[in-house]
């Protein structure tokens, strides 16, 4: 199994970043630069079914389910290495706002993760956040910077 969390306190009322987060849904390239197109296959009043595709040609399929003004959850269902689920939560502890992503998941069988897979997860997890959390205090995008 593997774990990868990273949290940040965040300046912004919880319905602002409420919104931000569930616009990273249909525009995840304003957050990621890496991401280069990003399709909206299904729609529903709590969820869609997306595309995603990277600069290096990967695609994955994601079902994103919301939770209002709590979490946005990417189930992963056709990721070339990974199965699992990615969620992005908003929390109160000690009277302010925390924004957190996490992974949790495991290797598809059958595909090697070695230490660089691994820290790469890690890294991109941890700018991805500060991204976000950027972007929602601003009110702006911003690109994640690499």
């Amino acid at each position: 199994m593997i774990h990868v969390e990273c949290a940040v306190p965040i300046r912004a009322k919880r319905a602002d970043a409420w919104r931000r987060l569930r616009a990273k849904v249909e525009a995840p390239q304003r957050f990621l630069p890496r991401v280069v197109a990003c399709e909206i296959v299904e729609r529903r009043e709590d969820e869609v079914v997306r595309r995603v595709t990277f600069d290096d040609g990967v695609s994955v399929l994601e079902r994103v389910v919301f939770v209002p003004e709590e979490a946005v959850v990417f189930r992963l269902v056709d990721h070339p290495k990974f199965d699992g689920e990615i969620r992005n939560v908003l929390f109160e502890a000690g009277g302010t706002l925390w924004l957190s992503f996490y992974f949790q998941g495991t290797g598809k069988p059958g595909v090697e993760l070695g230490p660089a897979e691994y820290d790469q997860l890690r890294d991109g997890f941890a700018r991805a956040v500060l991204t976000a959390a950027r972007q929602i205090e601003q009110g702006e995008p911003a690109l994640e910077t690499t």
